[in-house]
């Protein structure tokens, strides 16, 4: 190869800012975009690609065919391809099967244009709800986001067995951590919490699910950019963590070695920086080939880090088949890529993510579902008839809207009102659909659908998004009035560095409604009206005005082009609520960043909390369930070992239903400081009525590794609190184990997962052999300990439920304090209310005999 032609295959051109379909004579080594920013159906774009390859097989000296990429995260993102649900709604489904079916069904229309390589999924552990590109991850967890992630990437990369594809994990590292929230900021990272929280998702989808291509993030930790860092793209992540795949800048971001963070002196240095580095593909809105070779030919970059990175561009071509197959066949495309079995699909992720915040009674029943006797119901808001109020950052109708728009800023000929505030960052009440391309079922629609002829649906916006405009509150404050209830959809409008309120670029101080939403939710909650609030939004809030105060809350992370069908199925009760929070609502954002298991310990701060409104994992349903019966196969277990714990979960409520039984574990005392609580487990149930289920846990000990930063991973003999329940707060079942033997050394092939399982146990009787067990049961007063309450088989759960899943070590000191005291000793933490209300609880359920 000549140095020409070696420097062309390091290029990605990103297709909005380059003419991709007339590539130089060397050709390019990927193409980025180049498919989406045409506009055009499946059976034409289909044609565009197999040209744009043809003049690279047929018209450059050796016939090196281009790697096509696009965007994949909520769908193929190019016009006519399934709009799925936001990544952070696929986590909230807890579901990682079901996440896989919809990465091979996305990867199925990839492969049919020819495109081999998405730039997804996320392994971003969202930290701070500030963060603008929390809606793009998978939520809090390390192990939940790496669960996901490996789950999307094993979908995609098997979609077609006759033709590879690429997932590319992003971003590569600390991204999410960034300082304040700020996008692109740089992250204050040690080497523990960068491998424990950041490291582990990339781990798992590498070691487990096999990604073939990843991204480095923008940012820099404790000074040192990651595209520039041979230490984190070479060291961490292909020597520690095995990955022999594709390195592909992010947009620009070698550029920014420069620009940005300044360890470069120009851009033929920050080139230079990249490629020693690790970087093979430089993803820019500019061709820099010219620059690599004059580059290498002044001794600027050496060129065996150019060869290094070319070897690795045709490695991955090779092994993706390129040079055999670079072509895709044309003719099975069909019109459209949405068709009635990817909606479904769509739709089931949909439903499978709303979450039920709060359902609380109105009279003699919770609001939710709605009645079938209802005649008249209020659907107010601004996203409730709003297609782009429900879709993410990354979808083809927001991304190629905005696209769009800002191509009309430079045709002289465009109409002013459709480039219209494009000066600033632009309002996200001006955000509207700009491309054609799938339906999008909005709430209203859902609903009038759902809720047939004989109902009368009244409809008023209220307010825009953003605005201030409290012109419609007047109209709302009348439907609301004369309607039986009232549906309010508020949220979030989700843009790209401009014409939104949360997105990449988009962050926030306060992680509040925009605009006037909450004056809206206000007015209408005052009315009388039974109200429930569906939020379609792409953060957590700081709802803890709205929890005083609405008696019922659903939220609806970005539902995709079925989440108006979703929803409505839940309101209307067809659908049992089983999403889960992937990431906590707070009481303050001031108190961000928060990890979950902080959330459990006690308040630092004179003027709030650092509780949550609402905790990780935390959903609710319109059954109930009850966990009983855990038993762990051994107390004692050697650190190099696997604990084996398993438990019943019954379904006690009438009506089948779903629960995410969630387990959680805790390494009491190490040589480093550890979190309070940390999942190591889960599972999706389904049970109907009366139906039981025997879920097992095996929990490798390796997932209790620490990292030692002289000695690697440890896993270190002593003991391990678990804790089962429904959410990171609501635990039902706690156990115990003692890791024995010396220190283990697992080296970086450690198990990274448990294996959970399930099955149906004979449910006849069962309740009430429980209750027979139990013998009777006699009721704890305000005036015996809090150690007694805790020890009450009734008693007990009231009181860990009222008190948030507050980790009984925090509540160490209170043990011995009667109920009453603790109560009064707490500062108005606890308000006096709670002791009767726990009183009354608790007699009703010792009376009813649950």
């Amino acid at each position: 190869m000549t140095l020409e032609e070696k420097a062309a295959q390091t290029q990605a051109p990103f297709g909005s800012a380059v003419d991709v379909h007339t590539p130089p004579v060397t050709g390019w080594g990927n193409v980025t975009a180049g498919l989406s920013t045409l506009g055009l159906p499946p059976r034409e774009a289909v044609h565009r690609a197999n040209e744009l390859q043809r003049k690279h097989v047929e018209d450059t000296r050796l016939g090196i065919p281009v790697l096509l990429a696009e965007e994949a995260l909520i769908g193929f993102k190019v016009r006519d391809a399934t709009t799925f649900p936001d990544a952070i709604a696929q986590a909230a489904t807890w579901d990682p099967e079901l996440i896989e079916e919809m990465a091979r069904t996305i990867g199925t229309q990839m492969a049919r244009l020819g495109v081999r390589q998405a730039l997804s999924p996320l392994a971003d552990v969202a930290r701070d709800p500030r963060w603008g590109r929390v809606e793009e991850t998978y939520g809090e967890e390390p192990y939940l986001v790496g669960t996901m992630a490996t789950a999307f990437v094993r979908g995609l990369q098997n979609a077609d067995a006759r033709v590879p594809l690429i997932a590319t994990l992003k971003h590569f590292l600390g991204y999410s951590a960034s300082d304040g929230g700020r996008n692109t900021e740089p992250a204050q990272l040690g080497p523990r919490e960068l491998r424990e929280i950041h490291g582990v998702p990339f781990e798992m989808a590498i070691r487990e699910g096999g990604a073939r291509g990843v991204m480095p993030a923008y940012n820099a930790i404790d000074g040192v950019p990651l595209t520039g860092s041979k230490s984190y793209l070479t060291g961490l992540l292909r020597e520690e963590f095995g990955f022999d795949g594709l390195v592909i800048s992010d947009l620009a971001a070698v550029g920014q070695l420069h620009t940005k963070h300044g360890t470069a002196e120009d851009e033929a240095h920050a080139l230079a920086q990249a490629l020693r580095a690790g970087v093979d593909l430089n993803l820019d809105n500019k061709v820099s080939a010219e620059q690599i070779v004059e580059a290498v030919r002044s001794g600027v970059i050496d060129e065996a880090d150019l060869d290094r990175a070319v070897s690795r561009v045709l490695l991955a071509k090779f092994r993706l088949g390129l040079f055999e197959n670079p072509y895709a066949e044309a003719e099975p495309v069909p019109e459209t890529f949405d068709s009635d079995q990817e909606r479904a699909l769509s739709r089931r992720i949909a439903e499978k993510s709303v979450i039920l915040l709060r359902n609380e009674p109105v009279g003699d029943a919770p609001v939710l579902p709605l009645s079938p006797s209802l005649r008249t119901i209020a659907v107010i808001g601004p996203n409730a008839d709003r297609p782009m109020g429900q879709l993410g950052d990354y979808s083809y109708q927001v991304l190629d809207s905005m696209t769009t728009r800002f191509h009309l800023a430079a045709d002289p000929q465009a109409r002013p009102e459709d480039v219209e505030d494009l000066a600033g960052r632009g309002s996200p009440d001006d955000a509207r659909l700009m491309v054609e391309s799938v339906p999008v079922v909005t709430f209203l629609e859902g609903i009038r659908r759902r809720a047939g002829d004989d109902v009368n649906v009244l409809y008023e916006p209220g307010c825009p998004v953003a605005g201030e405009d409290r012109s419609g509150f007047g109209a709302a404050v009348r439907a609301a009035s004369a309607a039986e209830v009232a549906v309010v959809v508020v949220g979030d409008q989700s843009g790209i560095n401009g014409f939104g309120t949360v997105g990449e670029g988009l962050d926030s101080t306060e992680c509040a409604l925009p605009g006037v939403q909450r004056e809206l939710v206000e007015a209408v909650v005052a009315t009388g009206t039974p109200t429930v609030v569906v939020l379609s939004h792409g953060r957590p809030y700081v709802l803890g005005w709205m929890a005083d105060s609405v008696p019922a809350i659903v939220s609806s992370f970005f539902g995709g082009e079925e989440a108006g069908n979703a929803v409505a199925s839940v309101l209307f009760g067809d659908v049992n609520p089983a999403g889960r929070l992937p990431i906590a609502m707070l009481r303050s954002a001031g108190a961000a960043p928060l990890p979950y298991w902080r959330t459990l310990q006690q308040p630092t701060y004179v003027d709030g909390s650092i509780g949550a409104v609402f905790p990780f994992g935390h959903g609710l349903s319109y059954t109930r369930f009850d966990y009983r019966d855990l038993e762990i196969e051994s107390p004692q277990v050697p650190t190099d070992g696997v604990v084996r714990l398993s438990f019943t979960v019954v379904n006690v409520g009438d009506r089948a239903g779903d629960e995410v039984a969630q387990v959680y574990g805790r390494d009491v005392i190490a040589r480093t400081a550890r979190r309070g609580r940390t999942l190591v487990a889960f599972r999706r149930l389904h049970l109907d009525p009366g139906a039981a289920t025997r879920v097992t846990a095996e929990v490798p000990t390796s997932m209790f590794a620490l990292w030692d930063v002289d000695e690697g991973w440890v896993v270190e003999p002593g003991s391990i609190k678990f804790f089962v329940g429904g959410s990171s707060a609501a635990i039902r079942l706690r156990g115990e184990v003692t890791l024995t033997g010396k220190d283990h050394f697992p080296g970086p092939n450690r198990p990274l997962t448990s294996t959970v399982t399930a099955g149906p146990v004979a449910s006849d009787g069962l309740a009430s052999r429980q209750r027979r067990e139990l013998g009777p049961v006699e009721p704890v007063t305000q005036d015996n300990t809090v150690r007694e309450w805790l020890g009450h088989p009734v008693g007990g759960e009231l009181l860990r439920e009222a008190l948030g899943g507050l980790d009984e070590d925090v509540l160490a000191p209170a043990l011995d304090l009667t109920l009453r005291q603790m109560v009064a000793f707490s500062g108005g933490r606890f308000p006096l209310s709670l002791l009767d209300e726990l009183l009354a609880k608790m007699n009703s359920r010792i009376g009813d005999g649950s």
